[in-house]
């Protein structure tokens, strides 16, 4: 089973094709955990239009902003995912290019055995083409690396459990307001190195350059402050047993927090 995690902040123009695209994906197994973070526009009426009363959406839409970080945190939380299922995180004001985007996805765990994906993306300005690369096979130090652990990215929930969710907050333990792809990604990279984190280099998202919502751009300086702290944190053990990880990942208790 796939969860699906879209975190939408205003993107009233957006969501529609967001949902749209969930819902024509080929691999039916899937539910959308849909989180409209503020109120000021009609994201949250869009949203509710768009999913058709397809029941495996369920939206809601916060009293008070959260941001991403914690977002996340509380749509995985009230997703009931188990351990062997498939996080995959999609924003609201970006949409799936590819019908069979999340076929690919089931596919590419079954025939490489990973624990986490990472990939690739087109976007709507020419001056950001998307179409990243994996990284080199030999890396050991994701932290001190270029960073090239983006959309889309998807994990199974075991592996997500072993994070120590003091990780997904700042220096002064306030909820990382952005940059949470990094506090996430890091933890899991290091955990499962490249031999279990799969890239998957065909772009299957659209990453919305036109949304005037991005954080990404509107808190640029916290971003940019929050990336070079998020690298300077303990890392995280390699995952060295071998199991099947849905019986006995959490068993192994000694690689729960940062080595």
């Amino acid at each position: 089973m796939l969860k699906v995690v879209i975190n939408c902040g205003r993107c009233e123009a957006f969501i529609g094709d967001c949902l749209a695209s969930v819902r024509r994906q080929s691999y039916g197994g899937w539910r959308a955990l849909v989180t409209v973070d503020r109120r000021g526009d009609k994201t949250y009426e869009r949203a509710l239009e768009a999913s058709g009363g397809d029941e495996r959406f369920v939206i809601v839409q916060n009293a008070r902003r959260r941001y991403p970080m914690r977002n996340i945190v509380s749509a995985i939380e009230r997703s009931g995912a188990e351990a062997e299922d498939i996080i995959v995180i999609l924003d609201g004001d970006d949409w799936l290019i590819d019908d069979d985007a999340f076929a690919r996805i089931v596919a590419a765990y079954e025939e490489s055995g990973c624990w986490m994906t990472y990939g690739s993306w087109i976007s709507n300005q020419s001056g950001h083409p998307g179409r990243w690369p994996a990284y080199r096979d030999d890396i050991t130090d994701f932290r001190g690396e270029r960073w090239l652990g983006t959309a889309i990215r998807t994990w199974k929930k075991w592996l997500w459990d072993l994070i120590d969710p003091n990780d997904f907050r700042d220096e002064r333990g306030r909820w990382l307001r952005i940059t949470e792809d990094l506090a996430c990604m890091f933890p899991m990279f290091e955990m499962a190195t490249t031999r279990r984190a799969h890239h998957i280099a065909e772009p299957l998202m659209l990453y919305n350059r036109l949304s005037h919502h991005d954080p990404k751009r509107r808190m640029a300086e916290e971003g940019i402050r929050n990336a070079a702290w998020l690298r300077t944190r303990p890392r995280y053990a390699p995952l060295t047993f071998t199991k099947d990880a849905a019986e006995s990942s959490l068993q192994t208790t000694e690689v729960r927090f940062p080595a």
